[in-house]
């Protein structure tokens, strides 16, 4: 009896402890839509803020583009090691003439991504 009761309870702390554990964190690039034949790079560029102790930042990138533009593929990427930093879009997107990019950091981290706008 004793020993059952050792197992149970040894089982109940590595379930607990199991479900404290997290896998590592990946790079948190954003990719929607599809780059195909005939789109063309319609803009690239580089946002960039350095870390700050206990803040979160943030930046929203507005791209509008002409009436006869459509995106195709909207991509962001982690520059250098990862800041566990997040990319996503708040407004417009792919099959749309605009979009609103947020990039932001972890507390107490910054961010550095590269971001490309596809389309034709």
């Amino acid at each position: 009896m004793k020993y059952a009761l050792l197992l149970v309870a040894l089982s109940a702390v590595l379930v607990s402890d199991a479900s404290v554990l997290k896998a590592p964190v990946t790079r948190a690039n954003l990719n929607v839509g599809y780059i195909g034949p005939g789109d063309r790079l319609l803009y690239r560029n580089y946002v960039y803020q350095p870390a700050r102790p206990n803040t979160v930042q943030s930046q929203d990138v507005i791209w509008r583009g002409n009436v006869s533009n459509r995106l195709t593929a909207i991509t962001a990427y982690e520059v250098g090691a990862t800041q566990y930093a997040s990319a996503f879009i708040i407004n417009g997107g792919v099959n749309r003439n605009n979009v609103t990019i947020r990039f932001q950091s972890a507390r107490g981290y910054g961010y550095y991504y590269q971001y490309e706008l596809w389309g034709r």
